[in-house]
């Protein structure tokens, strides 16, 4: 559903079109809220990272240059000669206090998270990665609301949104029925798609 069709469901339910800048924000926190409640292989973008030199400790500033980025799915270090082909194995994530191994040497082949920045050491030294990461859903403008949450499983993004309208008109009895038929939805976005193949 586009966001007038959203606004337009939510409005049958709480019979309120007055409240449409709450009602905006009410699908908006309904469609974040959806999007992470699990890590979800439709949320992961895919993308090439190319670093100025090959090093083996890389800082990729992922705010900057994803500003939707939320978590990494897997790091695969590229070929220099040939950006395409991945070299070794995925990188594994570490916890940074335990970055060096019992003989006090750097551990290799892995990335952590500092602040707003993520590392990457490699063996042997590499330029070209390949990084799927988890993105939250954009909703900086209406144009951005049709997500496959929206598209898929748009009543759990309506009941939720009604939910919080009722809540903030002091419609208890009302609210807690929508709030029964979100946890229906949760329950159906999970069943769908925890696995990327269904069985």
């Amino acid at each position: 559903m586009t966001l007038s069709e959203l606004l337009t469901e939510v409005y049958g339910i709480t019979k309120r079109p007055d409240l449409v800048t709450t009602t905006t924000s009410a699908i908006k926190n309904a469609i974040v809220k959806m999007h992470t409640k699990d890590f979800y292989s439709k949320d992961i973008i895919e993308t090439g990272i190319a670093f100025a030199s090959s090093l083996t400790l890389q800082t990729l500033a992922y705010k900057t240059l994803f500003p939707l980025w939320r978590a990494v799915s897997y790091i695969q270090p590229l070929s220099s000669t040939s950006p395409f082909d991945p070299v070794g194995l995925q990188l594994d994530q570490i916890n940074p206090q335990f970055g060096i191994d019992d003989y006090w040497v750097f551990k290799d082949n892995v990335y952590y998270e500092a602040g707003l920045n993520l590392k990457i050491r490699t063996n042997p030294a590499a330029q070209y990665f390949n990084i799927g990461y988890y993105a939250f859903p954009n909703i900086g403008s209406t144009a951005d609301y049709f997500t496959w949450i929206t598209q898929d499983f748009p009543y759990s993004v309506v009941f939720d949104a009604a939910a919080m309208i009722f809540k903030s008109i002091g419609f208890a009895e009302q609210e807690a029925s929508m709030r029964t038929l979100v946890g229906e939805q949760m329950k159906l976005i999970d069943i769908s798609n925890i696995q990327a193949t269904g069985y």
